[in-house]
């Protein structure tokens, strides 16, 4: 008579903890928004991807729509965090706006950010301009502005003449970044070094707001 085999233990699940739990879910729900957009959520589909129950994603989120602003508040943070390095890395002189752009623009491909808030802008889901916080980044720039322009002895320009001048590259990096597919950090996207691509855009505007700024 053959031997019975022993059957396989069932593989050991790791427990998570709560904020473990709670980040899978919203890497996953993140996955999906920047593939098929905010209608592409779906609370089954994540809960299978990340290995609990869909009770469990209600736990920590209320519902669909909770899911939904979690994912764009935590999509806000990082990209806030990819303008502020932007902004502190950037190489002083004539080259500094149009390094900034570049830095800002691969903090809007990498993990498909431009994409998905596009894709939310469709869907009734698009943020506000102070939830992007474009005026705090604004706000340090015009600082730097009047110390040159005090420096030159000219008068400083309002305020709104600097958020504007912040708030055109933002838009113009945003709509491009939504068109083109998220990239892995430090490759190019497609057409990126063409003669009229992307990357002549940002030089040519880099240039465009420093003089601007400068005066």
């Amino acid at each position: 008579m053959a031997r019975r085999q022993a059957s396989k233990p069932a593989p050991h699940r790791k427990r998570r903890t709560a904020e473990e739990a709670r980040n899978a879910i919203l890497d996953a729900a993140e996955r999906l928004l920047v593939v098929s957009g905010p209608a592409g959520i779906r609370l089954q589909e994540v809960a299978g991807d990340v290995g609990v129950s869909h009770p469990t994603v209600l736990h920590h989120f209320g519902s669909r729509e909770g899911l939904i602003e979690a994912v764009v508040a935590r999509a806000l943070d990082s990209l806030h965090a990819g303008l502020l390095a932007a902004v502190r890395e950037a190489p002083k002189g004539g080259d500094q706006a149009a390094a900034m752009l570049d830095r800002v623009h691969e903090a809007l491909l990498e993990g498909g950010h431009g994409r998905a808030f596009l894709w939310l802008a469709l869907e009734g889901y698009a943020p506000t301009m102070e939830q992007f916080r474009v005026r705090t980044l604004a706000e340090a720039v015009h600082e730097v502005r009047k110390a040159i322009w005090k420096e030159k002895g000219k008068a400083v320009p309002p305020f709104e003449d600097t958020y504007f001048t912040v708030l055109l590259p933002a838009l113009a990096l945003l709509s491009m970044s939504a068109t083109t597919g998220a990239v892995v950090k430090g490759t190019k996207g497609a057409g990126e070094n063409e003669p009229l691509g992307p990357r002549r855009f940002r030089a040519w505007l880099g240039r465009l707001i420093h003089e601007h700024l400068q005066g």
